[in-house]
């Protein structure tokens, strides 16, 4: 099982609703575990920030990160409608048993 650790900034000037798109991430990776960006042993980080700005502060992890920033997956433009697709995508890409 693929454990996300999921990290969200202040939303002070959101381009997206980033609870609304992680839940769509959720449904699309149905046996992955999400969890606080916080807790110890997961395999990939997702940084949620609203803007282009991504001041989401980033825990101590060493491994695997996925950004949405804004309109944009790891730095990469994106249709706000196929966010979710491709961060799933990305995470998906994690998991060593997929």
């Amino acid at each position: 099982m693929l454990k996300i650790g999921v990290k969200y900034c202040g939303n002070c000037n959101p381009q997206i609703n980033g609870p609304k798109l992680v839940k769509k991430v959720k449904k699309l990776l149905p046996d992955s575990l999400f969890l606080s960006a916080e807790v110890p042993d997961i395999d990939v980080l997702l940084i949620v920030s609203g803007c282009p700005v991504d001041c989401a502060t980033r825990p101590k992890f060493i491994g695997p990160l996925v950004v949405i920033a804004g309109k944009t997956v790891d730095r990469m433009p994106c249709e706000a409608a196929k966010i979710a697709e491709v961060v799933a995508e990305k995470l998906q890409k994690h998991d060593s048993k997929a």
